[in-house]
């Protein structure tokens, strides 16, 4: 008998994705709803990339298989914005690829590519996507019985970006590398940053903000807003949230 792939095409109302057919939540939400199971957050996140300006310039820490970076993408191509994606499991990177082409969205790059406050390779065991599970919260150096990937861990300040005006972290515990490896971006743009927060300290990760001059706000259980008073100053921004 065949076996029956893994990764399978699923439309949804913001378009297809390619997703793990035994990814608890995303898989089986996605069938019955025709929607991602994070419209909440993402709902959020959208309201913020609509303050955008043209040419922006977004990166997605974490961007498993694009149930951010693609909606993203697709709100600031009219205003001629990119996204830069970094997801270090190889084959969720591949789905996230498959996704950018099927919504014919060429201004997502697309790096399978850890980011952290270092660089330099490391090795990555991936999970068993046989095996029902989320897969959205490996972490990196979690046991598996698979053979593991060398992938390139990099800073994003190493990426000399043009421009940085909305920052993702989803990275399951390594949000603040992740902004250590990004202090100068963000000192020099002042950045949206939104974070997830619930396996941190909410006062570790405003630390890495201290003289930038930022408003925090608690978006949800897992998820805060890093807002720059910058930006703050030229927008009506319309949030839901405590102020911490």
């Amino acid at each position: 008998m065949k076996k029956i792939n893994n990764f399978v095409k699923i439309d949804s109302e913001r378009g297809p994705f390619i997703i793990n057919r035994h990814c608890s939540f995303q898989a089986e939400h996605m069938i019955k709803t025709g929607q991602t199971h994070i419209e909440p957050e993402l709902e959020n996140i959208l309201g913020i990339a609509k303050l955008l300006p043209e040419g922006c310039v977004v990166v997605d820490a974490g961007a498993n298989v694009g149930l951010v970076a693609i909606p993203l993408a697709q709100s600031i191509l009219p205003k001629n914005g990119v996204v830069h994606a970094f997801e270090p499991q190889r084959m969720m990177a591949y789905a996230l690829c498959g996704a950018v082409a099927l919504n014919d969205l060429e201004n997502v790059f697309v790096h399978n590519n850890a980011l952290g406050a270092s660089s330099g390779s490391i090795s990555l065991t991936t999970p068993d996507y046989d095996t029902p599970q989320d897969f959205g919260t490996f972490e990196l150096g979690q046991s598996s019985n698979k053979a593991a990937d060398e992938i390139e861990m990099i800073q994003i300040d190493e990426m000399e970006l043009a421009r940085l005006d909305f920052l993702k972290i989803d990275v399951e515990g390594m949000e603040i590398e992740v902004l250590k490896g990004a202090r100068q971006s963000i000192k020099e743009w002042q950045p949206w940053c939104w974070i997830e927060h619930w396996k941190l300290s909410i006062d570790d990760l405003k630390e890495q903000f201290d003289e930038l001059d930022y408003e925090f706000y608690l978006m949800d259980p897992l998820n805060m807003l890093c807002a720059p008073k910058t930006r703050l100053k030229t927008v009506n921004l319309v949030v839901k949230a405590k102020k911490v």
